[in-house]
This record gives structure tokens, C-alpha cells and sequence, in this order.
């Protein structure tokens, strides 16, 4: 009788660790369907994070760009401005120089 009892409590123990084997083995699945999801929606709000990054930096390298350009054009235009005033000022004194002869050929 002591056998049969010995060999009943074996069977409950085995039946009580498929039992914990099983629910250990769920859980453990359902756990890394949760890790898997979570990466799978981390990841690409990691890429769009990368990729707002690098749009910004590229947009900092455009500005930059078009701001040395516009300065560099500001400067090219200030300097003929400054040629233009320097000949402006030639022919006003070649002018002048050109009335004063003529004024004094009216007074002669």
C-alpha cells in the first residue's frame, strides 16, 4: 500500500512540475512576444529620431550655405557700388574742370 502511495505521490509530482514546466514555458513565450513588440515599435522611433537629426543638421549646412552666398553676393555688390562711386566721382570732377573752361571761355 506504502508503494502504491509512494508511487502516487510521484505521478502528482511529475504531473505538478509538467504543470509548472508548462505555465513557465507560457509565460516566458508571452514575455518575449512583449520584448519583441516593444523593439519592433522602439526601433523605428529610434530611425525617425536618426533621421529627424540628420534633416536638421542638413538643414543648418543649407542655411549656412545660402547665408555665405548672400553675404559674399552683399560684398560683390558694395564693392561696384564703391567702383561706381569712384567713377561717378571722376566724371563729376572731369565736369567740373569741363564748366570751368567753358566759363572761362565766356568771360574771355
Amino acid at each position: 500500500m506504502q508503494e502504491n502511495n509512494a508511487n502516487t505521490n510521484g505521478n502528482n509530482g511529475n504531473k505538478i512540475r509538467k504543470i509548472i514546466f508548462n505555465e513557465f514555458s507560457l509565460l516566458t513565450g508571452i514575455i518575449a512576444i512583449i520584448i519583441g513588440v516593444m523593439l519592433f515599435i522602439t526601433k523605428p522611433d529610434a530611425q525617425m529620431q536618426q533621421d529627424i537629426a540628420l534633416i536638421k543638421q542638413s538643414l543648418n549646412v543649407i542655411e549656412n550655405n545660402h547665408l555665405i552666398t548672400i553675404q559674399r553676393n552683399i560684398q560683390n555688390i558694395n564693392e561696384k557700388n564703391s567702383e561706381q562711386d569712384k567713377t561717378i566721382n571722376n566724371i563729376n570732377i572731369k565736369l567740373e574742370r569741363i564748366l570751368t573752361i567753358l566759363n572761362k571761355g565766356n568771360y574771355e
